[in-house]
């Protein structure tokens, strides 16, 4: 009986000191966090799509407005007045907690496509990086907003 006893406590301390605790900050991507300053342009959008780019090792997500939602569902890359996309583009990096998959990194850039008129044309501003500097530079920006406009949206099965 005393043998039954002490195998049990030993048994029971072995279980109790040989757990670890897995909910470490490991597992939040902080990495892959918006700024504070970002993270707020993108609250009240949705979703439109995501994309994976392979060869340069990006992961991006397409957000926008109910009037951009509409543009986009009626197939049209002409852009209305009120309309707002943004296009959130991050590094790949591999995941910590599961082999062979792949999580976003760094923030690469964080774009802004906006049209506050039919009389002007969009408004466009890039932010690179977490430091959260505009790009000044405005050489390829047409090729941007051509790419983000035809933007298709992501097909969600119905159950």
């Amino acid at each position: 009986m005393k043998a039954t006893h002490y195998f049990t406590v030993i048994i029971s301390l072995f279980f109790l000191f040989g757990c670890s605790d897995k909910t470490s900050q490991k597992a939040l991507n902080e990495e892959a966090s918006l700024p504070d300053g970002l993270r707020d342009k993108v609250t009240g959008l949705q979703v439109i799509n995501s994309s994976i780019n392979t060869k340069k090792q990006t992961t991006s997500l397409l957000y926008g407005n109910q009037k951009a939602i509409k543009r986009i569902g009626e197939n049209s890359t002409v852009m209305k007045e009120g309309e707002k996309l943004i296009r959130i583009t991050w590094s790949q990096k591999a995941d910590p907690n599961w082999i062979g998959a792949v999580i976003p990194g760094k923030l690469i850039s964080f774009e802004t496509l906006e049209l506050l008129s039919e009389k002007e044309n969009p408004r466009y501003e890039k932010i690179e990086g977490n430091s959260v500097r505009i790009k000044k530079d405005t050489l390829g920006n047409g090729k941007s907003i051509k790419l983000i406009l035809n933007q298709e949206m992501a097909i969600i099965p119905n159950n």
